[in-house]
């Protein structure tokens, strides 16, 4: 009872805590207390700043932000993910190239930064170590779970984006998402999955310069939507084997 009371329990604690924190936020922006184009800053700061008070308060997880050990064979970890994410830079590189430069440019790439470290510190940083205290000498199965939380919370884009361009979406979460968690225990580095995530939401800079204040854009057709979705399924089973590999003898660390 205990395990889960600290472990998975307190994790389903964070999670509605960080829905709370979107919606806090999503309210003073209604509220008109920031100007829309700092929406995403503001969302991302506030769920930031109450993961790491959360985590301060109750949790009391390690954050391995970084380490320099044997980093040639960290990087050899990243291939899969870094192989996904250099297709998506490469079809989103051309795009923003094309953009006019401005400060609003600018402003959405630090938006994207942040939303790379808010993420990982939240679902790999936090999360997974208080998950992994229910699943001792299991961390396939803590990265799994870490990883279906990160794609459920992708459901409140429902709100506002079409559920055919969202379900995808909650597929490609979770297959970043277990990506990303397995970097981060088989090398107990945080910025190498910031990094990446960071890359792999460059065409949020697109989207937002774009189309700054609408997603309508953000559709497809239900066919289509079901194609892509079993394509990240696919995907998804092949990261998960790999993980697999790569996390089978490694400990997940989960007090401070």
């Amino acid at each position: 009872m205990k395990s889960f009371r600290r472990g998975l329990g307190l994790a389903i604690v964070l999670f509605i805590w960080v829905i709370i924190l979107f919606f806090v936020a999503a309210w003073l922006v209604h509220l008109k207390l920031v100007p829309v184009k700092w929406a995403g800053i503001l969302q991302d700061a506030v769920v930031l700043l109450g993961v790491l008070g959360f985590n301060r308060l109750f949790a009391h997880v390690p954050i391995q932000w970084w380490s320099g050990k044997r980093f040639g064979s960290q990087l050899r970890t990243t291939f899969p993910a870094l192989l996904l994410v250099g297709l998506l830079v490469s079809v989103n590189l051309g795009k923003l190239l094309k953009l006019p430069f401005s400060g609003l440019v600018l402003l959405y790439a630090a938006y994207v930064l942040l939303i790379g470290i808010t993420e990982e510190v939240v679902f790999r940083g936090v999360l997974l170590p208080i998950v992994a205290r229910s699943f001792h000498g299991k961390p396939l199965v803590s990265i799994l779970i870490s990883s279906a939380f990160f794609g459920g919370l992708h459901l409140i884009n429902s709100s506002h984006i079409s559920l055919t361009y969202v379900l995808p979406q909650i597929l490609f979460a979770m297959l970043m998402g277990t990506l990303f968690a397995g970097i981060y225990v088989r090398t107990h580095n945080l910025i190498l999955p910031i990094v990446l995530h960071s890359l792999t939401d460059l065409s949020v800079i697109v989207q937002l310069v774009q189309h700054p204040t609408s997603s309508s854009n953000l559709d497809m057709p239900a066919q289509t939507s079901l194609m892509v979705a079993g394509f990240y399924g696919v995907l998804l089973i092949l990261a998960i084997i790999w993980v697999a590999r790569q996390t089978k003898n490694e400990t997940i660390k989960t007090e401070i």
